[in-house]
């Protein structure tokens, strides 16, 4: 998504400098070589600096909180050097280490002609947290006088108080969000009092890369995801079962297995779950997955692919390949009905927080199959449009913003 966006910008606007906040400058230089990188620990500096009150505001009742948050809000802007002040403290207090300084991220946000969240599948209960940060971030640059848009979001649920409250405030003032689906999204921001006319369903920016990479004919391999993580909910149970399944399916379908991991350097990959998946055996196919386009050409092998994680369904999907998701959160039962809605007659679903039998799994696997041919051209029909609404949604950007070189 971040490949895709950084290149739609660049190509809008050749002459913008385009600043990334990124944990691996490094992969940021392969990926997106004509970004600048944000060292990811300025903004956390920024953040603790802007929290003047620290833990004694929350303590507070809401009425008091809220206008103590203000009143931080007011003395960043007036008087920015304080901020930079504050994090070292709270550095030095509490973390015992010395944050850098938050002035050049500061510098970068309010001096910014436009803030871009790029696509992504942060701003809901799973990660409350990191929304809370983004949002925190996002009204303070706007108040600042910074317009803001979104492309490729995938937003909710998002249930909890706090963030509710915060999204109702914030989101309103983006400029423009290009949704991943409308299905749940749409009436969510329209709850929050986001304008309709500030949303557009565009899909995930990611398709792009994928349909662009899409092979002549289909595979016949059976593509294999399982994120084992705390907002997807998987269990042991699961893995057991679906393991089982699948050997059942590829050996009755005179077909192999392919690893088709997204998560590969943080702890709990999806390296390691489908290695658990396969009894330990590590297949030579992960070996060869170093990048997102490593991991699409390995789709691209496939006739079905069988998906805890969205993008790996998102990556077959745009490449006309049927999808069997595997849900087991509210979160990802959201993803997976949004993909059902943008690729319809595609992807299909199996809800593990109901009982799942061994059969149930290989029958849908075998559906998906059988299936393959037929709704091929239909998927790789949506998967264009979605592409063309996604791009039009970045013109529409830049007919309102023409920032100079």
């Amino acid at each position: 998504m971040m490949q895709v966006a950084v290149l739609r910008l660049k190509e809008l606007w050749p002459h913008a400098e385009i600043g990334v906040i990124t944990v691996r400058p490094d992969l940021l230089a392969r990926f997106c070589p004509s970004a600048v990188p944000i060292d990811v620990k300025a903004r956390h500096a920024w953040l603790a600096g802007r929290s003047l009150f620290g833990r004694f505001g929350r303590r507070l009742p809401p009425k008091v909180s809220t206008i103590l948050k203000r009143t931080e809000e007011q003395l960043w802007l007036r008087f920015p050097a304080l901020t930079d002040l504050w994090a070292i403290f709270w550095a030095l207090a509490l973390h015992r280490a010395v944050l850098p300084s938050s002035s050049g991220f500061r510098k970068r946000v309010i001096g910014a002609d436009l803030l871009v969240l790029a696509g992504m599948g942060a701003l809901n209960d799973a990660f409350g947290e990191n929304a809370r940060w983004l949002l925190d971030e996002f009204g303070a640059a706007s108040r600042a006088g910074v317009p803001i848009v979104a492309f490729g979001q995938g937003i909710g649920p998002i249930t909890k108080p706090l963030l509710l409250a915060k999204a109702r405030t914030v989101l309103p003032q983006f400029k423009l969000i290009g949704l991943r689906e409308g299905r749940t999204a749409l009436p969510l921001l329209e709850s929050l009092g986001v304008s309709r006319e500030r949303t557009i369903v565009t899909g995930d920016d990611a398709i792009e890369l994928a349909y662009e990479l899409r092979t002549a004919s289909m595979g016949d391999a059976i593509g294999v995801n399982l994120r084992i993580a705390a907002y997807a909910e998987t269990d042991a149970e699961t893995v057991g079962k679906l393991s089982e399944s699948l050997r059942r399916a590829a050996q009755a379908l005179n077909s192999s297995l392919v690893a088709v991991p997204i998560l590969l350097h943080q702890s709990n990959s999806d390296v390691e779950t489908i290695v658990e998946l396969l009894d330990g055996q590590i297949p030579s196919s992960l070996a060869a997955i170093e990048s997102p386009e490593d991991v699409i050409r390995q789709i691209g092998k496939c006739r079905v692919v069988v998906t805890g994680s969205y993008h790996a369904g998102v990556f077959a999907l745009a490449q006309g390949i049927p999808v069997v998701g595997l849900v087991q959160s509210a979160y990802y039962e959201q993803k997976f009905a949004g993909l059902q809605e943008q690729f319809s007659g595609g992807c299909r679903s199996i809800d593990f927080r109901r009982p799942v039998t061994s059969g149930e799994i290989e029958d849908a696997i075998r559906n998906a199959w059988e299936s393959a041919e037929e709704v091929r051209p239909s998927l790789l029909e949506a998967a264009a449009r979605q592409i063309e609404l996604s791009r039009a949604a970045y013109r529409a950007v830049k007919g309102l913003y023409r920032l100079e070189p």
